[in-house]
């Protein structure tokens, strides 16, 4: 059997090896990077490069030993590095002899070189895009729910172990019909979970670099952490969105970032790449929407995400609201990060106290 290793991009991989199978071949893939793999790809990469790409060429040595002949992965485009990485990482590959072939997707197309190579029939390979397609939407809802259950839960991990059950299932789906009756009852499963309906949850949202965004090995597990001390969070890569921008593009000619764009016009005008763009004008968004703070995620080095952030600073300042800047490499602790997750919910905590205590005050003065 010929397998294809996926990378890492959190549960939406999940997804991703129903895609490798509409090719006719299996998928080789986890949801997170594994220590073990980044250790390969740290000690593989020159030491200048992002963590992505180091976790990226890791997973792919680890599914050469394990025998897996091809790999894809994602480029991108402006200044962000990672449209040479794919070049980049074959040639470590090779210079480590070995054989795996990496095909690139996005940019520099998704059906010329890949969908050639296999060569699928026409059967083989759309009904299994379109079971793919929506097993995205249901991962998209699947997180929105545990987001936002997550913070309001009475026992820690509830909501952990309902979402890891409901992952294993989409896993293990192999029809539309399976998927559609596990998104049917995937709203139940998360009313079920005991939670304190008084609470009212400080609400964060959360920007940057995606594999960071999508990758708990490479954040430290931040979605469990921030829920874990009551804040409800919006992680803004959601790649169904993603999906329904392309084809907003390519039918109508319509694109979301002409309005992320117009969003942050007065702090972004040109393109530097990557999901820079979506970093401040999401910012501005949650700032406008009430959020109570917003965190960037950055692997050190990343060109886009560095750009930005003194631009997000100015966000931070002329919206009020707090951003917390994270930034990653090999020597990143989790328990500095989750200490520092830790002290920004209690200044947004206080924050919150203050202004509702001012706001109080103003009321009184105001029927005085």
């Amino acid at each position: 059997m010929t397998y294809m290793a996926i990378p890492n991009i959190g549960n939406y991989t999940i997804a991703l090896a129903t895609a490798v199978e509409s090719l006719g071949i299996k998928a080789w893939a986890s949801t997170a990077t594994t220590p073990a793999a980044l250790k390969l790809g740290i000690d593989a990469a020159p030491e200048s490069v992002c963590l992505p790409l180091k976790a990226h060429l890791g997973h792919f040595i680890e599914a050469d030993r394990a025998g897996v002949e091809y790999a894809f992965m994602v480029n991108s485009v402006g200044t962000c590095r990672l449209r040479y990485y794919r070049h980049m990482i074959g040639q470590i590959l090779k210079d480590l002899g070995l054989k795996i072939k990496i095909f690139g997707l996005g940019f520099d197309g998704f059906k010329p070189p890949i969908v050639r190579h296999f060569d699928p029939g026409p059967i083989t390979f759309i009904k299994p895009l379109f079971h793919t397609v929506q097993k995205i939407k249901v991962i998209d809802e699947l997180e929105v729910a545990a987001w936002r259950t997550r913070a309001i839960e009475i026992t820690h991990g509830d909501t952990t172990q309902v979402m890891n059950k409901l992952l294993v299932e989409l896993s293990e789906s192999r029809t539309m019909a399976q998927t559609r009756a596990i998104r049917k009852k995937a709203a139940g499963c998360f009313a079920d979970i005991p939670v304190d309906k008084e609470k009212k949850p400080l609400k964060v949202g959360l920007v940057g670099e995606i594999s960071f965004l999508r990758d708990k090995c490479l954040n430290k597990n931040i979605e469990y952490i921030l829920g874990s001390q009551g804040i409800e969070l919006r992680n803004f890569f959601l790649l169904g969105e993603e999906l329904q921008n392309i084809t907003r593009i390519v039918f109508l000619n319509q694109s979301r970032r002409k309005s992320l764009s117009k969003l942050a016009d007065r702090y972004l005008q040109n393109s530097v790449g990557g999901h820079a763009l979506d970093s401040v004008a999401y910012s501005i968004h949650c700032a406008d929407e009430g959020y109570d703070g917003m965190i960037h995620l950055c692997p050190s080095g990343c060109m886009p995400e560095v750009s930005v952030r003194p631009i997000l600073k100015r966000v931070s300042k002329d919206k009020n609201i707090p951003i917390l800047e994270m930034s990653y490499d090999e020597h990143t602790c989790s328990v500095g990060i989750a200490t520092r997750l830790e002290a920004f919910a209690d200044v947004l905590m206080e924050r919150r106290k203050k202004n509702s205590s001012t706001a109080q005050r103003g009321k009184r003065a105001g029927h005085g």
